[in-house]
């Protein structure tokens, strides 16, 4: 007789036990839900309210957490639930009913739990529908002289073009691995200033239409706010406007979204890049940026986008401290929630060095441990500078978690 500890991370891992020990078919589909368990916080609720959820909670097997003067004063407050997906379905089903917010509370809690469980997610490109199983490795083109990296192509060309050393640097990214392209042709680093609008569109469109010739099955993203810039690369036929200020700095730009039905990514930043970094402050970072996608989605529905076609960026580094981009690596799955493809870019980032004490030259292994953890958390699109090393460790983490 031996006994051994089992994890559960998803229903594909719970089949794989419970069918190994021969269940059967029917018992594993009834005995799957029971075996995953789940824990959300509802927040901003009334005590009343939260009394509701925890009764129902005991009536099945489970509980939750909730402030001691929640139990005796008519106060707002926030609670944790926990237990496994059957006691979290009948939950809703039992809250369905009730009067006040729990209707409400119902409904959200039933689309977190489709979301969370969701092992892949679709994005709708130009009318196309794609898939996302694993991980997409987007790699970084800066056309640039001033990239906090180092590799921004303006910087040191002598003797060889732009065009030629952007062609060859994607090919190469292309080879290893890459099935997305990123191009940038102003720096968003802290500190960095605006690029005027015909400059950007003149470092751009060159390569922009070189690249797009060359790869036509490669998704191609443009790292822009502007929307002459916006208008630009979407004629010359991009996939994806990664806009680091959410649409915020021009919201026009999202006309154009949904009228070529293009991509976009929806990044959270608090300020502007040129001082984004002096002394950001957050009460809870996951609420806020959470909260920030929330509004920002509605925008999108709003100005005649579809929640497909949208990709949601927490902005690491963009007006967070170490400890903010810490948590939100940690705690990416909570952007699950939204059922969108979650797009990180940790690559080379500077609370890396923090921790670490080393340059930018130096931070690919803390890349790679940091990029690993946010996939394994729910990152579908990673944006990095070492394509090829990021392909590997993406590799090696799938095989070891779908292994049985």
């Amino acid at each position: 007789m031996r006994i051994i500890p089992l994890e559960i991370r998803n229903s594909a891992n719970a089949v794989h036990f419970f069918s190994r020990i021969s269940a059967s078919q029917v018992g594993v589909g009834i005995l799957v839900p029971k075996s995953i368990h789940l824990v959300f916080s509802i927040e901003d609720i009334s005590s009343w309210e939260a009394n509701v959820i925890k009764q129902h909670l005991l009536s099945l097997g489970s509980d939750c957490a909730i402030a001691r003067d929640a139990l005796i004063k008519k106060i707002k407050t926030s609670i944790v639930i926990f237990g496994s997906l059957t006691q979290l379905r009948r939950l809703c089903q039992k809250l369905h009913d009730q009067p006040f917010n729990l209707k409400k509370i119902a409904a959200q809690l039933t689309v977190c739990l489709d979301n969370c469980l969701r092992d892949r997610v679709t994005l709708s490109i130009r009318g196309t529908t794609l898939t996302i199983k694993k991980p997409i490795i987007c790699g970084i083109i800066n056309l640039t002289s001033d990239s906090f990296s180092g590799d921004g192509l303006l910087k040191d060309l002598t003797g060889v073009s732009v065009q030629d050393e952007a062609l060859t640097q994607a090919r190469e990214m292309v080879e290893q691995g890459a099935t997305m392209l990123d191009i940038g042709a102003e720096s968003s680093r802290p500190g960095s200033l605006p690029v005027p609008e015909k400059e950007e569109r003149a470092r751009l469109l060159p390569i922009l239409r070189l690249l797009r010739r060359e790869f036509k099955k490669v998704l191609i993203s443009v790292d822009t706010y502007k929307y002459t810039v916006a208008r630009a690369a979407i004629e010359e036929g991009v996939d994806i406007i990664n806009d680091i200020t959410g649409l915020r700095h021009a919201p026009g730009i999202a006309k154009l979204i949904s009228r070529y039905k293009t991509g976009c990514v929806l990044m959270h930043m608090k300020g502007r890049p040129r001082s984004m970094q002096r002394a950001p402050r957050y009460k809870d970072v996951i609420a806020d940026v959470a909260d920030f996608f929330t509004e920002r989605i509605a925008f999108c529905e709003n100005s005649g986008i579809r929640s497909e076609q949208l990709i949601l960026d927490p902005g690491i580094g963009f007006g967070k401290r170490v400890e903010d981009n810490l948590r939100l690596i940690n705690e990416l799955s909570a952007f699950k929630k939204f059922g969108r493809p979650i797009f990180i870019g940790i690559s080379r980032k500077s609370f890396i060095g923090n921790i670490l004490g080393i340059p930018v030259s130096e931070r690919l292994s803390g890349a790679l441990a940091a990029t690993v953890l946010a996939v394994a958390a729910g990152a579908r699109i990673v944006r990095v500078h070492d394509v090829h090393e990021t392909v590997q460790a993406t590799r090696i983490f799938s095989a070891i978690t779908n292994a049985q």
